[in-house]
């Protein structure tokens, strides 16, 4: 076996302790803006498939801002962007037709855009936010359960925020019918992101 390095073996040290620094303690959060870390930041998406099961779409790429006060919750806002074309089922000739005309059509919109202002405190924990969803080009009202997940501090020695949302939608109301109804209407979005505070 190979010896630890000096530098790896101060990090495994460090590492409990880091981690018992972090908590989901809303009073811990510094006021400020938050950018969204793209690489510990996931959106999925699952649609029913003939009542036999759910496929599961992931996209790559996201991006986005959040702002907080812990003092002014409901002043909080979010804005984030899903790069529709980072669209994956893991099956090539799916992911194709998913980049397709007939669904979300990523020549004629890229993106996914979703904006909020204001959060509404269900406990210590959980927050609804009142938002608004841009896909193919029709906006609509689309709410989003929130829970926070940590507060503390990053390796990078950077402030962070870390928490998941959960949002339904019906594709057919921002036009996407192909294959309604054998392909389900209700689609289930679940995002898992982490923000790391602006200097």
């Amino acid at each position: 076996m190979k010896r630890l390095t000096p530098l790896l073996l101060s990090a495994l040290v460090a590492a409990p302790a880091l981690a018992a620094s972090q908590g989901a303690d809303v009073a811990r959060i510094e006021s400020g803006t938050y950018a969204a870390d793209p690489t510990h930041t996931a959106v999925a998406a699952r649609v029913d498939h003939l009542g036999f099961s759910k496929t599961t779409l992931r996209f790559a790429k996201a991006s986005g801002e959040l702002t907080f006060d812990p003092a002014k919750p409901e002043a909080a806002t979010l804005d984030v962007s899903v790069d529709a074309i980072s669209l994956s089922t893991d099956t090539e000739a799916r992911d194709k037709e998913l980049r397709g005309a007939g669904f979300f059509n990523v020549a004629a919109f890229p993106t996914a855009h979703y904006v909020a202002g204001g959060l509404v405190r269900v406990d210590a924990t959980h927050a609804r936010v009142n938002g608004r969803l841009t896909l193919l080009g029709v906006t609509r009202d689309v709410p989003m359960e929130v829970t926070l997940i940590g507060v503390g501090t990053g390796l990078a020695n950077d402030k962070r925020i870390g928490v998941t949302g959960h949002m339904q939608i019906k594709r057919s109301e921002f036009g996407m019918k192909t294959f309604l109804p054998f392909v389900g209407d209700d689609v289930s979005i679940d995002i898992d992101a982490e923000f790391s505070k602006k200097k």
